[in-house]
């Protein structure tokens, strides 16, 4: 389906009646809104909603960036979310058509910063350094229009340097043709609606779509395969960047053929605007999917499920020596090799450590730090990887892609595994004496299933914790713990 163009992709006939589907069905649904309290939606939230159009209605991100002044521009609802993002689109577009660098860039990080995400700041700043953001943004608004005529397949590695849950913000915010944020949330309402579908669909056939979506952060369930005759949806952490950027663009596709046949979000303004309110829409259904009623599979299925290949139950990570393997990969920068993760797996498998051979699958492993949910180590500048293992304050700056320590942010995903380990480390040792108390603790509040799977996340969270002075040599949070996870709960 790659080399579709957007007519053909819309006249198969199972997207066809897929679309005819949602526009008799759409109107008809009843969702059950269920939302735990958060900093995102503070109250949270509890209601029933009949038919699609309404859910706007109850949309809630609550949300704060910085404007060109260093004024505040706070949102939450929807209304407030559509001023709020007209003023960054204005901003980001600007700069962006005027080639300005330095502006592009400090408009993106404000997108991020609205986004609650914060993984693309490195590669953003590499861009800007080297005077090719604007440009590099300008070539994907073309790509990514979803009026053009250009074919899935000019989507690929050699124009797809990235894309993550931050850049399919900026992405959406440069577009004017209405292509949506593609998160985990918006994925996943997508995939179970498409899932509703082919469970009623009278045609034969494998699937033709497969929205991928990601893990929430905490017990909500965003994977339609988590539900009875589920279809499962691909997982963020298992696709590359060209294929959620792909799909961004279908769903784009999928939303204005739909838009275009009904008089949906007429209010909203022109088509593009209407997009947006239905990829809005879609956002607070995917926040869990058992708001469609759909009974969920038994415990064990789904949580298989939602974890994926590699990822455990709650925020148990794949185990590594997070300090000692930063250090290796400086080596192995420093040396020449060719910087990416299958060159650096080669030489963490055949460069023995103190004469101790480690396997291929370890050394894949051990990169688990590197990925863009983490660190993204790969392709920093050699300076910001020395301030990095160098560790501490100054390390968890450049880890971060800044100069002044900023909060962490909890995002709606299941990201930043390291750091949050750090945080649940950190308060297993405050609030208890001995190793058994900790693991309960830690097993209690779901972030673990086993005491295994405790174990290693507290193992990994006191070699992050300790390496960039979050925790002292008693594993106890430092000051500069408390300033950096400051209002973080994970109740949510």
């Amino acid at each position: 389906m790659a080399r579709l163009k957007r007519t053909q992709f819309l006249t198969q006939p199972e997207i066809a009646s897929f679309i005819a589907w949602l526009q008799d069905n759409l109107p008809t649904l009843t969702f059950n809104l269920r939302f735990k309290a958060s900093n995102f939606v503070p109250r949270g939230l509890i209601v029933d909603v009949q038919g699609f159009e309404r859910v706007i209605e109850h949309y809630r991100w609550k949300a704060s960036w910085q404007d060109t002044h260093s004024n505040n521009v706070d949102s939450q609802t929807w209304a407030q979310t559509q001023h709020s993002l007209g003023q960054l689109r204005e901003w980001l577009s600007s700069a962006v058509v005027a080639g300005d660098d330095p502006q592009a860039l400090a408009a993106c990080l404000q997108v991020l910063r609205w986004g609650g995400v914060r993984g693309a700041i490195p590669f953003l700043q590499r861009l800007a350094t080297k005077g090719e953001l604007s440009d590099y943004l300008r070539k994907m608004t073309e790509l990514m229009a979803l009026d053009g005529d250009q074919s899935l397949d000019d989507l690929n590695a050699d124009s797809v340097q990235r894309f993550d849950a931050g850049l399919t913000k900026i992405h959406a915010l440069l577009d004017v043709s209405g292509s949506p944020i593609y998160d985990s949330r918006v994925g996943a309402a997508m995939g179970m609606l498409y899932s509703l579908f082919r469970q009623q669909w009278g045609g034969k056939g494998k699937p033709l779509l497969a929205f991928p979506s990601g893990g929430a952060r905490g017990d909500q369930l965003r994977n339609p395969g988590a539900f009875v005759n589920g279809l499962a949806a691909p997982q963020f952490s298992s696709i590359d960047y060209t294929t959620w950027a792909r799909w961004q663009v279908r769903l784009g596709w999928i939303i204005r053929a739909l838009l275009e046949r009904t008089g949906w979000f007429t209010e909203q303004g022109a088509l593009p605007a209407r997009c947006h309110a239905f990829e809005a829409s879609l956002f607070m259904l995917g926040y869990d999917l058992r708001c469609f009623g759909v009974a969920p599979k038994s415990v064990e299925p789904v949580a298989q499920v939602q974890k994926g290949k590699r990822e455990s139950a709650g925020w148990v990570p794949t185990g590594h020596p997070f300090s000692q393997v930063i250090q290796d990969y400086l080596v192995f920068r420093r040396s020449g090799e060719q910087d990416d993760k299958v060159s650096f797996v080669d030489w963490l498998s055949t460069n023995p450590r103190e004469k101790k051979m480690i396997s291929r699958a370890t050394a894949q492993g051990y990169c688990f730090p590197f990925s863009m949910q983490e660190f993204d180590l790969f392709g920093r500048p050699l300076g910001t990887l020395e301030r990095i293992v160098g560790g501490g304050k100054d390390g968890l700056c450049a880890a971060q892609g800044s100069e002044m320590l900023e909060p962490f942010t909890l995002a709606d995903e299941r990201v930043n595994v390291c750091l949050v380990d750090v945080l649940i480390t950190g308060q297993a040792y405050q609030q208890t004496t001995s190793d058994n108390e900790r693991v309960e603790l830690i097993l209690s509040a779901g972030y673990a299933g086993t005491e295994n799977a405790a174990r290693t996340l507290m193992a990994l969270g006191r070699n992050v914790g300790k390496h960039f002075g979050l925790l002292d040599v008693e594993h106890l949070p430092t000051p500069l713990f408390e300033q950096f996870f400051r209002d973080c709960s994970l109740d949510a």
